[in-house]
C-alpha cells in the first residue's frame, strides 16, 4: 500500500516549459478529495478479493489503477465492479478499437499531428470537468478511417483517465467542432461504429460523460446525428447538443474557456497539439501491455458478454446508465 492514494497531475503535460503562452494544466487534488484513507484501504482490499474470485479478469491491480474505478463510482463498492467489468469487457469486445493501438501507426500520428483531441488547460471550477476539444479537420476519409479517429480519441482518454482526476471524479465535456469534418465521412457513421463509440465513452470508460457539445455541424451532418440521438437512451440523449449558435453553447461553456482560436483564454489548440502529441507517444509500452488485459468471456460464470448483448442488435443501442 503505498503512502498516498495518488492519481498523479504532474505527469499530465511533461513538456509543460514549451507551454509559456498558456495556463498551466489546473488539476483537482487529491486532498480535495477528503478521503477517508482508512476506508479506501478497506475498499482496496475488498476489490482486490473480489477479483481473485473473477476468473474472467486479468486487469491492472495496483492501487492508482482501482482507485480510478473507486472514485469514478463515487466510492460505491458494487458500481466499482461494474464499471471494472464494463472498462476490461470493452477491450474484449471491440478489437477493432482497442488492438494494435501504437502511437506511431502513420494513422494515429496523422490525427496527432494536427492536434485532433486536446483536453484544456482549465475545467469548469477547480475540481469541475475537465473540456475536451475534438476537431475533425480535412482529412481523407480513405486514409484515415472514422475508426482511427474513435481509437486515437479513446488513447487520450486512457491518459486523463489515468492521470486527471478532474476527469476521472468530476467527469468531461467533449466540444466537437464539425465545421472541416469532411462529407465522405458521413458514409462512414453507420450505426454500428457510433453505438461502438458511444458505448466506449458512456459505458466502457469509468468516467462521466457531462454532455456531448456539437458545433459547425454542415447541414448533411444534422441527419446524421440526429439519427444517432434518437437511437440514444436516458440522460445521454439529453446531454448531446448540436449548436447552431455559439451564444447558446456558451450558456454550457462559458468563452473564457474555450481555447484563444475560438475567442477565449483556455489554451491554445496549436500548442496543444504537439504536447499531447509526445503525451500519447510516451504511454507507447502501457498501450502495448493493454493487450494482456482484458475480460476472457470463456472463463467468465454464467453467460458470456457478447457485442451483441452489450450493444445491441443491428445498430440499435442498449439503455445506458449515466451518473
Amino acid at each position: 500500500m503505498t503512502d498516498e492514494y495518488n492519481i498523479p497531475c504532474k505527469r499530465l503535460l511533461v513538456e509543460r516549459n514549451t507551454m509559456d503562452n498558456l495556463n498551466e494544466m489546473k488539476c483537482c487534488k487529491v486532498e480535495d478529495l477528503k478521503e477517508d484513507r482508512e476506508a479506501i484501504h478497506g475498499d482496496l482490499k475488498m476489490i482486490r478479493d473480489w477479483l481473485k474470485k473473477q476468473p474472467h479478469l486479468n486487469v491492472r491491480d495496483d492501487d492508482e489503477s482501482l482507485l480510478i474505478f473507486l472514485r469514478s463510482s463515487k466510492y460505491s463498492i458494487q458500481r466499482t465492479k461494474e464499471k471494472i467489468e464494463n472498462y476490461y469487457s470493452m477491450y474484449s469486445l471491440l478489437p477493432d478499437l482497442f488492438n494494435d493501438r501504437d502511437p506511431f501507426s502513420p494513422e494515429i500520428q496523422a490525427l496527432l499531428s494536427v492536434g485532433t483531441m486536446v483536453p484544456l488547460p482549465n475545467p469548469i471550477g477547480h475540481c469541475g470537468p475537465r473540456i475536451v476539444l475534438i476537431v475533425y479537420d480535412d482529412y481523407d476519409p480513405e486514409v484515415i478511417p472514422y475508426t482511427a479517429v474513435i481509437k486515437s480519441c479513446l488513447m487520450i482518454f486512457d491518459i486523463l483517465m489515468i492521470e486527471d482526476l478532474n476527469t476521472a471524479v468530476s467527469g468531461v465535456y467533449i466540444l466537437c467542432d464539425l465545421g472541416r469534418c469532411p462529407l465522405k465521412y458521413v458514409l462512414q457513421f453507420s450505426p454500428t461504429y457510433v453505438t461502438k463509440h458511444v458505448y466506449c465513452m458512456e459505458t466502457g470508460y469509468p468516467l462521466r460523460l457531462k454532455g456531448i457539445q456539437v458545433e459547425n455541424c454542415p447541414t448533411a451532418l444534422e441527419v446524421t446525428i440526429a439519427i444517432a440521438k434518437a437511437c440514444l437512451r436516458g440522460k445521454i440523449r439529453d446531454r448531446l447538443h448540436v449548436y447552431s449558435d455559439n451564444k447558446d453553447l456558451q450558456k454550457v461553456i462559458p468563452l473564457e474557456l474555450m481555447p484563444i482560436e475560438y475567442g477565449g483564454k483556455n489554451g491554445s489548440v496549436r500548442e496543444l497539439g504537439p504536447i499531447w502529441k509526445s503525451k500519447v507517444e510516451s504511454y507507447s509500452n502501457w498501450f502495448r501491455d493493454c493487450a494482456k488485459y482484458k475480460t476472457n468471456e470463456d472463463l467468465r460464470p454464467g453467460k458470456p458478454r457478447t457485442t451483441c448483448s452489450e450493444l445491441g442488435i443491428e445498430g440499435s443501442f442498449r439503455k445506458l446508465v449515466v451518473d
